[in-house]
């Protein structure tokens, strides 16, 4: 496929373009971090027993302190300009520019903000060991408003981990402007549960928000994330302590197009304990300091190959995140915890994320990982010029964005992740894959929304138009049409056919009842009679005949939808449905084929009194026969008052000078009848229960009963 259309000066796709702005140079890493002593925390091997990192022991139980330094006034700090070697590292000349010292502060991650309008500066920092050296100097990358795409004026955080001291280095066009910067001190704190997730990522790994109570939310805004067939190991939100309470909802996309690669930036020098209260202080920054909703990145990876959930609202779902600015609706964000600009990659890591990669676009029925998606671009200053271009489904942050992230080491390894990740897709999960492509791929059943995860006792791939489910472990999928899928629940159970029309709404059965959509809304019927089922034509109105207390079927659970409604029963549905008015029958009846002790008999004397009912010329009222149509346009046009009406029907079989040629023209004017699609009526027609059903309903509604 050719390569998208760029600006006139864009470089080509392996080699995006930078903006100075969002980091320093690597000229100016280099420079400051010869200058100070290099960190003595050295990356840990897989397995690693030692504590977790601990800055202060008055922050404790994964609680995160921030605490907000502006640094105006604080004193700058000669860290003695540009280094021999220096000048081979090209960018910014860092000389003349001073650190700001924070000498007092402990901290394990630190994040900046600046003034609402100013061009974003270049930030370094570092911090003070306990034994006396310095880490090395870190860059912060800024930081994205998720609801606009936008840069906002702050940085993300960047991991440093335990010191007792920060220093800070701002510049823009090479002049110190930390002055304009407030810095935001972060102290994390570990778990017990850490050391848990530090030794064990499988499947879908939860502690249990119980042992954390200090973490536990009065309420989850967003659901959790449900077993899902084929997904990789990964440590749940709650099993690395999210503070839910924190977060606001999140929403998603109708659509997967990318997966996009980041790195965090800020130091390796982590351990594999420290990887939960590192992601812990990125959710509380984010949420807390920048006002997001929830951590910006849908999942992240650590070097050791940990896979941790991120964003909230389900990993099965298309989460809105925050990590790619005007590309975050319809991509799936995954950054590596470090900064992989200076680091290698460990093979745990880009194994981690091949995974990732494969498994989500697989769900999500992309079969290509070497494969472009479409992308209608509206936020101006991004890589891409505002207008449509194709793009990857899989990228990295600098390929969308003006940024230096996943760093280059990551970022030259994208060629291989998607090559392993498309060996992944070809020996994946694939059973719904090869059901939504049997039921007709994306023209019939659209695009996968919520992809497969465990319902019930289901496995559910659930599209924009469309259903694909499974029995849980079995052998086949098979996939329906749906115009309500998107409401679709595992309570609702399979489909019993594809959907159909019916005037402005969509009805479609499923094994415990049937759905009723509407525009974007669903009402879902549950199965009140063992006889009609959600296919059945008339099962709105069977039900809604139910739910207002005028049928209540027959004693051993059936309505019989097809039997023929009689007389007797057909006045009292219209007795119950104008409120079942008290009367006092007459001892003596008005019909000779009854008697005071015939079933019914106080509501036909009242029927018969408000001229409802006229009987047989015979004086008979014959309550067990049949009920026809014509009848029945009858009872329900004098239980209305007799309203004014021609006798000009529409209907081929029934003439002006019919009997009941009013009273069917009044039925079909309300819409009460639509008749048969041959142009007739049938008024001799004996209805049946489910019609009679239909025809009630509609009436109480032209009503307002």
């Amino acid at each position: 496929m050719l390569e998208p259309t760029r600006h006139h000066d864009a470089p080509a796709p392996h080699d995006p373009p930078r903006d100075r702005r969002t980091g320093p140079s690597r000229r100016r890493l280099l420079a400051l971090t010869a200058l100070g002593l290099p960190a003595t925390g050295a990356a840990l091997a897989v397995g690693t027993t030692a504590p977790p990192a601990h800055a202060d022991p008055a922050v404790t139980g994964g609680e995160t302190r921030i605490v907000d330094v502006p640094l105006a006034g604080t004193d700058p700090v000669d860290v003695g300009g540009a280094s021999a070697g220096a000048s081979d590292a090209g960018g910014a000349d860092a000389a003349g520019v001073p650190a700001r010292d924070l000498p007092e502060h402990t901290a394990t991650m630190v994040g900046v903000r600046w003034e609402e309008g100013r061009e974003a500066p270049a930030v370094t920092v570092r911090g003070r060991l306990a034994g006396g050296g310095w880490t090395d100097w870190h860059a912060l990358d800024p930081a994205t408003d998720p609801s606009t795409g936008d840069e906002v004026p702050a940085t993300e955080a960047g991991w440093l981990g335990p010191v007792t001291g920060v220093q800070i280095c701002a510049e823009r066009d090479g002049e110190d402007v930390a002055d304009e910067l407030t810095a935001h001190l972060l102290t994390t704190s570990p778990l017990e549960a850490d050391a848990e997730v530090g030794s064990d990522s499988g499947p879908s790994v939860s502690l249990g928000l119980e042992d954390r109570p200090m973490l536990r939310a009065a309420a989850v805004t967003n659901p959790a994330t449900p077993p899902m067939p084929g997904a990789p190991a990964f440590v749940s939100r709650a099993a690395w302590g999210a503070d839910e309470s924190l977060v606001r909802s999140t929403s998603a996309a109708d659509r997967l197009k990318a997966v996009v690669v980041h790195h965090t930036a800020g130091s390796n020098a982590y351990s594999a304990q420290d990887s939960p209260q590192l992601i812990r202080g990125i959710l509380s920054y984010h949420t807390r300091t920048l006002g997001w909703a929830d951590l910006g990145y849908n999942m992240l990876v650590d070097k050791y190959g940990q896979v941790f959930e991120g964003r909230g609202g389900g990993l099965h779902r298309n989460i809105v995140g925050a990590h790619a600015r005007g590309y975050n609706t319809g991509s799936f964000g995954i950054s590596l915890l470090g900064d992989y600009d200076v680091a290698s990659v460990p093979s745990a890591a880009q194994d981690a994320i091949t995974r990732l990669v494969g498994w989500k676009l697989l769900s999500t029925f992309t079969t290509s990982t070497h494969a472009t998606g479409t992308w209608d671009v509206t936020t101006p200053d991004t890589n891409y010029p505002i207008g449509t271009h194709e793009l990857k489904v899989v990228m990295g942050h600098r390929d969308v964005n003006a940024t230096e992230c996943p760093g280059r080491n990551l970022y030259g390894k994208l060629e291989s992740i998607r090559d392993a990740a498309q060996r992944r897709i070809d020996g994946g999960w694939r059973k719904h894959l090869g059901a939504f492509s049997r039921a007709g791929g994306g023209e019939a059943l659209g695009t996968v929304v919520r992809s497969a995860h465990i319902a019930g006792d289901l496995e559910a791939t659930v599209l924009t138009s469309g259903l694909v489910l499974s029995g849980r472990g079995a052998a086949t999928a098979t996939g329906w049409r749906s115009e309500v899928s998107r409401q679709w629940s595992a309570s609702w159970g399979r489909p019993l056919g594809n959907p159909r029309r019916e005037g402005g709404r969509t009805l479609q059965g499923f094994a415990a009842g049937q759905a009723v959509g509407s525009g974007e809304e669903a009402v879902f019927l549950k199965n009140r009679f063992r006889d009609v089922t959600g296919q059945h034509m008339y099962f709105p109105e069977i039900d809604a005949l139910a739910a207002r207390g005028i049928t209540t079927g027959w004693p051993d659970g059936t309505y019989r939808p097809l039997a023929d409604i009689h007389r007797d029963a057909m006045v009292v549905f219209v007795h119950r449905a104008l409120g079942a008015p008290a009367s006092t029958p007459p001892a003596r009846s008005p019909f000779r084929d009854m008697s005071s002790s015939t079933m019914y008999y106080e509501e036909i004397c009242w029927a018969h009194a408000q001229g409802i009912v006229e009987g047989w010329p015979d004086g008979t009222f014959r309550p067990t026969a049949s009920v026809q149509r014509g009848a029945v346009a009858a009872f329900l046009y004098r239980a209305s008052g007799s309203p004014s009406t021609g006798t000009t029907s529409g209907f081929r079989d029934v003439p002006a000078n019919h009997q009941f040629a009013r009273e069917i023209t009044w039925l079909a004017s309300t819409k009460i009848t639509t008749g048969w699609s041959d142009g007739t009526f049938r008024p001799t027609l004996p209805i049946a229960r489910d019609a009679m059903a239909a025809f009630m309903i509609r009436w109480m509604d032209h009503r307002g009963l």
